[in-house]
Parts: structure tokens; C-alpha cells; sequence
């Protein structure tokens, strides 16, 4: 019984940092259909002019297993959005992270366009966390990643989370917005713990059994977790009253 306790205790914990997020699929971790007409489940919505080639499943993942990958070579911009949901006439905020090469902005569609903010120029090996705020009004609405430019694996989006402002939950978006873990799943032994502001961190690591095997103090980024067997593992991070839960996978 206490390990079942155990096991609804991560799951929750897990799902409390994303429990407001109003977009379904946020971490791009489902799929459906085959070879280049794959597409993120809850994504590719009625304002996307990307083509469905340009859309790409990467495994390099910020969150989970896999990251979308938006591809558009040529210098006119091409829109990503999801599935339409149904807004509120309130603030939002949306966050998320990028890596890779190209040029990136967001807008919105609530029944017209709204202006696109100005373009950021990815060059970067390093998931990189990107806010954006904005007021629609009431009804559907798709949140748009307009991309142009890209080289190589184009640029890579992940861990997309929107929120209302006003009912957002301070702790739960700090917890999100402080911690980054990766690469994960891991196979090379170790883990790289990412903060904000780049304080010591304490690491709890726990198997599915509920038993903790690493407890220890970070005061760099790195994480060594090469005696760990492969599995999946609750890790619990904490700095002074801010304390978050993530799902390590080690391959």
C-alpha cells in the first residue's frame, strides 16, 4: 500500500506543475500518423501554414521524450499553432523553450491576428526559456510560433505551457520556469539540472518503489546518475520554499 502511495504522490506532483496549462500535448510527447505527415496530437490548428513535412518529431527533448522540430528554409515565415481552444477575455502567459537555428516569434488568433512580436534569432545548442504575454478576446483562440530562416534541425520547441494570469498558480509557474532537467531520457550517466537563478540545489532521487537512491547538494549543473539502473525515477528539487517534482528516465 505505501508503495502505491508513493506512486500517486509523483504522478500528482508531476501533473501539479502542468495542471493549468491550457494547451493539450504541451511536451509534444504524442503523435499521429506516418512518416512525413506526422503531427503533434492538439497541434497543427486551422492557422498553421506550415507544411506537415516541415513538422518534424525530434527525440532532443526539455521535457520528457520528444520536442517538435519546425522547419522552414526560406525567408517568408510560415505559422504553428494548436487546435483551437476556447478563451477568456483575460491575460495569458505563455511559455516555452527553443533551441536550434532559424527565426522565431509568436502571435495570437482570436478571430483576427494580433500583432507578432519581433523575431528572435536562435543560435543555440541550449534550451533557452521564452515568455510571452498577451490579452485575447473571448472564444477561440490558437497561439501562434511563426518561423523562418532555419538551417540544420530547424528550430526546436518544447515544454509549451498557457496560462491565465490572474488564476495562475505564483509557486507552480516559478517551479516551472526555475527548474530544467536534461537530456532525459539519459543513457550517458548523468543529467544536467538547470536553474534560474544558478543557487545550490538538493536533489532527491526515488525508484518507483519509493526508495531513495541519491541525495545530495548541486552546486553545478551536473548530476551524476551512472549507478542507477534504467528505469524511470522521481526527482524532487528544491531551493528554500521552491520545490518541484520531474519524471527522469534513464535509459
Amino acid at each position: 500500500m505505501k508503495k502505491i502511495y508513493f506512486l500517486l504522490f509523483t504522478i500528482c506532483s508531476l501533473t501539479l506543475s502542468f495542471g493549468q496549462n491550457e494547451l493539450s500535448n504541451g511536451s509534444f510527447e504524442t503523435w499521429t500518423g506516418t512518416s512525413s505527415t506526422d503531427v503533434p496530437n492538439s497541434w497543427h490548428g486551422d492557422r498553421s501554414s506550415i507544411s506537415l513535412s516541415g513538422v518534424l518529431q525530434s527525440t532532443e527533448a526539455q521535457d520528457g521524450s520528444s520536442s517538435v522540430s519546425l522547419n522552414v528554409t526560406g525567408t517568408s515565415h510560415k505559422r504553428f499553432t494548436n487546435e483551437a481552444i476556447t478563451a477568456t477575455n483575460e491575460e495569458y502567459k505563455l511559455s516555452y523553450y527553443y533551441k536550434g537555428n532559424g527565426d522565431l516569434r509568436n502571435a495570437y488568433n482570436d478571430g483576427a491576428y494580433s500583432n507578432y512580436t519581433s523575431y528572435t534569432s536562435v543560435n543555440t545548442t541550449t534550451w533557452t526559456l521564452m515568455e510571452y504575454t498577451f490579452t485575447p478576446d473571448a472564444g477561440n483562440l490558437e497561439v501562434i510560433f511563426s518561423v523562418r530562416n532555419t538551417s540544420g534541425d530547424g528550430v526546436l520547441i518544447d515544454n509549451v505551457v498557457l496560462v491565465p494570469t490572474a488564476t495562475l498558480s505564483t509557486q507552480n509557474f516559478e517551479e516551472k520556469a526555475t527548474f530544467s532537467m536534461y537530456p532525459n531520457p539519459t543513457s550517458n550517466g548523468f543529467v544536467n539540472i538547470k536553474t534560474s537563478n544558478n543557487a545550490a540545489t538538493q536533489v532527491a532521487v526515488y525508484d518507483i518503489l519509493g526508495k531513495q537512491v541519491i541525495n545530495t547538494t548541486l552546486n553545478g549543473e551536473r548530476l551524476n546518475v551512472s549507478k542507477l539502473n534504467a528505469g524511470v525515477y522521481a526527482v524532487r528539487l528544491s531551493q528554500g520554499n521552491t520545490v518541484t517534482t520531474k519524471k527522469l528516465v534513464v535509459k
